[in-house]
């Protein structure tokens, strides 16, 4: 009876299993899982995929907070990758082989298995990909090559996406930023249980890209993540931005939208009058329809439900909460790579516009292409600005580095710098940095540069393990990476090679440091003049 019991699928989506065995097995609050013992570069990492942190949020669930897990009887099987949440992909370049359904709420951990009765730090990824797409368990997110080269605990976890975490209803049944308080609930479970796993609650650091940058800063901004981490270590992304983010009203016309498509409001009906009705019919649909059918009517925008504010997760929006003091006091270390634009003409693909000679394309196509690219990324758009960018465009190719400039000024760059001055002048350790290191194996045209999200591989190690995609250089430049987020992981400070001390981020100083193979250099105010134009818009 008690092992017919405890050798059943879960509605979790992970199998309880009594009978097989596994490398290893920790025991947690919840209950036991069985993961995998692993050698990576010398040492030996134990890794759990797919523990779950939250009840699966479907029916009744959809829309609402996330509720913390039950506990299971038996081994949960944690030895391989789970379901993403759902989302619509515009390419297997990002997406890889993996299935998506709603009990997608698990969290990944890598850990070394020969940590002493001290326990280590923790370092825990939240994934990018705008609030709309994305998964913990990307290739390129494994943890494994990070946990042995710093000795480390790792971990990662998935969030709602889109629609089913992001529709703000301005209701209790639709509160709006349900995908944030997904990671505000694994970040608890980590607190609770990740000295099982030879990790330090006390001593943990949240770091992310894009929208997982975006998502860091909105945890040192939260009060519901108060006391969760110690340090935000934030790639390419914060919350001073208005591109990512949704007023309230924004968010329910979106909502009204798609509910019409999907036959729950009439032309009359609206989420801000009947936000309960509409929010059940919703939660009889299929989370497939409801994604594409948000997808499609939001079109040709790439990312479309985003965080809101004055809620509960996020009462302030970020330049007054800085100001007021509504911030947790942590440390933070944050960067963008050199060419962050540039991503937003390959993801979707817009190959006629990527090769180094674009001239002989007809120039009426080529400016609908290049500003339906850029722009499909945006929310806001500012043609007084982009006139700055492209007012001086002799051809096509400044013309379109005018257009990605616009992009990586306004989203990435000049939030950085903004972000980082407001948490500086509260006392606060800041430290910045440019990357812009392009692989001699990268496959990319050479005016693309070093786009967003190019720096993920060396965060993780990536070319530390995979000798056929990166070369002896590449590795030298993950080290560089990796030595800092493990110092500054560990005592609030990254390290440089040979001991030179990284600057401190300051208003009258803003000084980041510029990583590349052939220069590690200390570099003052960049893009200080682009962001000076900005400054009266963001």
């Amino acid at each position: 009876m008690g092992g017919a019991r405890c050798c059943v699928l879960l509605l979790l989506t992970a199998a309880v299993n009594c009978d097989r065995a596994y490398d290893v097995e920790k025991a947690t609050r919840l209950g036991i899982v069985g993961g995998n013992r692993l050698n990576v570069l010398g040492q030996k990492v134990e890794e759990y995929r797919g523990i779950p942190f939250a009840q699966p949020p479907v029916g009744r669930l959809r829309f609402l907070p996330p509720q913390p897990v039950k506990p299971w009887d038996g081994i949960l099987d944690a030895t391989s990758r789970r379901t993403a949440c759902p989302q619509v992909v515009f390419s297997k370049l990002m997406a890889g082989e993996i299935d998506y359904t709603e009990d997608c709420l698990h969290l990944n951990v890598w850990s070394p298995a020969a940590h002493e009765e001290d326990l280590v730090p923790v370092v825990v990824w939240i994934h990018g990909g705008g609030f709309t797409q994305g998964c913990a368990s990307y290739d390129n997110y494994t943890g494994a090559a990070l946990a042995a080269k710093t000795g480390f605990v790792v971990v990662s976890m998935n969030y709602r996406l889109g629609i089913l975490g992001f529709l703000d209803a301005n209701s209790p049944e639709a509160p709006g930023n349900m995908g944030l308080m997904d990671q505000s609930l694994a970040l608890k479970w980590i607190q609770e249980n990740i000295r099982e796993f030879g990790g330090d609650p006390s001593r943990v650091t949240i770091f992310g890209e894009s929208a997982g940058g975006m998502s860091v800063h909105a945890h040192v901004l939260s009060p519901m993540s108060r006391g969760l981490f110690q340090r935000a270590f934030m790639m390419s992304g914060t919350m001073h931005t208005l591109d990512f983010f949704d007023a309230t009203h924004e968010s329910i016309s979106k909502g009204d939208r798609v509910a019409a498509i999907v036959g729950c409001a009439g032309r009359d009906d609206s989420l801000a009058s009947n936000a309960e009705t509409i929010i059940d019919c919703l939660r009889t649909k299929s989370a497939d329809e409801i994604t594409v059918a948000a997808a499609e009517t939001l079109a040709p925008k790439v990312f479309y439900f985003f965080p809101t504010y004055h809620n509960e997760f996020l009462p302030k929006v970020p330049p007054v909460a800085i100001s007021k003091g509504f911030v947790h006091s942590v440390d933070i270390l944050q960067g963008v790579t050199e060419d962050e634009g540039v991503l937003s003409l390959i993801y979707p693909l817009r190959s006629e516009l990527l090769p180094d000679d674009v001239e002989d394309i007809d120039d009426k196509k080529f400016r609908q292409s290049l500003h339906e690219g850029v722009f499909s990324w945006l929310k806001m758009d500012f043609p007084e600005m982009l006139e700055k960018y492209t007012a001086k465009a002799h051809d096509k190719a400044s013309l379109r580095r005018g257009y990605v400039d616009y992009l990586s000024d306004s989203v990435f760059v000049c939030p950085m710098h903004f972000t980082a001055e407001k948490h500086a002048d509260r006392g606060q350790k800041v430290y910045s940095y440019v990357f812009g290191h392009k692989s001699a194996k990268s496959p990319l045209f050479t005016w693309m540069g070093t786009p967003h999200a190019f720096d993920i591989n060396y965060v993780f190690g990536a070319p530390l393990t995979d000798q056929e995609r990166f070369d002896d250089e590449d590795a030298v430049v993950s080290e560089v990476i990796v030595t800092a987020l493990k110092s500054f992981a560990a005592n609030g400070v990254p390290e440089l090679p040979m001991k030179k001390p990284w600057p401190k981020y300051t208003p009258d100083n803003p000084v980041s440091v510029y990583i590349d193979y052939q220069n590690i250099t200390d570099i003052k105010g960049f893009r200080e003049e682009q962001c000076g134009l900005w400054r009266s818009y963001l």
